[in-house]
């Protein structure tokens, strides 16, 4: 897996006086995982918060990111987590 994703927008997206011409991801962190599980809200919530952590924009951004783009985010952070796809190697325990 890439240790870092870059996701270009076009056209960009414009917040304020911001304009965002792409977002970069990285691998969330043990306590940005925490902070968008916390108190166990509705999963898309959970991705668009991560996804605005990960990137360092505000989660408006994320919010009006089109949908493919959105899914590539969260495809991309999903492999970082439990319940994203698996590297293929055995994880049980020996």
């Amino acid at each position: 897996m890439e240790d870092q994703k870059l996701i270009p927008l076009d056209p960009p997206i414009m917040i304020g006086d911001m304009e965002y011409f792409s977002i970069a991801l990285r691998e969330p962190t043990a306590g940005e995982l925490e902070r968008a599980t916390k108190g166990n809200p509705p999963a898309m919530k959970t991705v668009i918060d991560l996804l605005a952590m990960v990137a360092g924009v505000p989660r408006q951004v994320i919010e009006k990111l089109p949908q493919r783009k959105f899914r590539e985010a969260s495809e991309y952070v999903s492999g970082f987590t439990e319940d994203g796809p698996t590297t293929g190697e055995d994880q049980s325990p020996s």
